[in-house]
């Protein structure tokens, strides 16, 4: 008690069995904990950058690749009745992410006549509608009908390539044009004009051009003149008519009644007949036009008189 001891400091250590203590931590270890996961988050990070940018690189390009046709077909026509085809015009639509131009197109059930040239290039903007041209389209009736459309671009960077377009089966598309070409319906086969005649003494005989519109091949199975007072003889039936080709289609007209013949107006005259093509049956007929009309009258005027 007063031997100065009470001065001391009595450090006795951590009470408990060594089997108790902790094992010290590697100081790196404890001052920076957050090392341990630097490298994997990074990693992480970055993959998922990349892949972020690979998906939005794949999805710019599925955009871009993307042509849909807005409203089909907006103008057609036949050339000529030979294998010169016809033109087409088509409303496009680019629905991609980028301009690009539209340098061709093409379709099944379709190919181009021979020496028909490149289309113009037409520049297509993002949603905008464009209006591109293609001549020298011969349709194939013995495919079926086309359900798609191809549609060949160039990028920016010069690059082409060829895309299948969507089509909008409200406005139409180029299978209307097939079908125009190939299916057989009404107003397919027409005489066309000008008639030419030929007026004798007791006869007049009338030549007709006749044109098959459509891409497939029809015939002629029956056919009646008719005008008040006169009889006419057609020409030898069936009359073969080929796909977008021409007949001509002479019938000879006589007098054999003047009673009536001399009271005959102007739109009496016709001449009804019967397409076949296939299984398929189709009812015409043609009015006369004023010129056949008139030659009728002479005819009439000079048996009668």
């Amino acid at each position: 008690m007063g031997d100065g001891r009470d001065d001391a400091i009595l450090d006795l250590g951590v009470v408990g069995s060594p089997g108790d203590q902790p094992p010290p931590e590697p100081a790196e270890r404890s001052a920076h904990p957050w090392r341990r996961w630097a490298l994997p988050v990074a990693a992480l990070v970055v993959g998922g950058l990349l892949g972020a940018v690979v998906a939005d690189a794949r999805h710019d390009t599925a955009e871009l690749a993307r042509v849909g046709i807005v409203s089909g077909i907006s103008n057609w026509t036949p050339e000529s009745v030979d294998d010169d085809g016809a033109w087409v015009e088509l409303q496009l639509l680019n629905i991609g992410a980028q301009p690009v131009q539209i340098v061709g197109i093409e379709a099944d059930g379709f190919h181009l006549a021979p020496d028909t040239g490149p289309i113009e290039a037409v520049d297509a903007p993002v949603g905008e509608w464009v209006t591109v041209r293609q001549d020298g389209l011969v349709a194939d009736c013995a495919a079926a009908a086309p359900t798609r459309l191809r549609v060949r671009i160039r990028d920016d960077g010069g690059e082409e390539r060829t895309v299948t377009a969507d089509q909008q089966a409200d406005y139409g598309g180029v299978a209307m044009l097939w079908n125009t070409e190939c299916q057989f319906g009404a107003g397919y086969v027409q005489f066309v004009g000008p008639a030419t005649t030929s007026l004798d003494a007791t006869s007049l005989t009338v030549t007709l051009p006749m044109f098959n519109y459509s891409g497939r091949p029809a015939r002629v199975t029956r056919m009646v003149p008719i005008a008040p007072g006169l009889s006419a003889a057609p020409p030898e039936l069936p009359i073969e008519v080929a796909g977008n080709g021409t007949t001509q289609v002479e019938i000879t007209w006589t007098v054999e009644d003047c009673s009536a013949a001399t009271a005959m107006r102007g739109g009496d005259g016709l001449v009804e007949y019967t397409v076949t093509s296939g299984t398929r049956q189709l009812p015409e007929h043609f009015p006369l036009d004023a010129d056949v009309m008139v030659e009728l009258v002479r005819l009439v005027t000079h048996v009668c008189a």
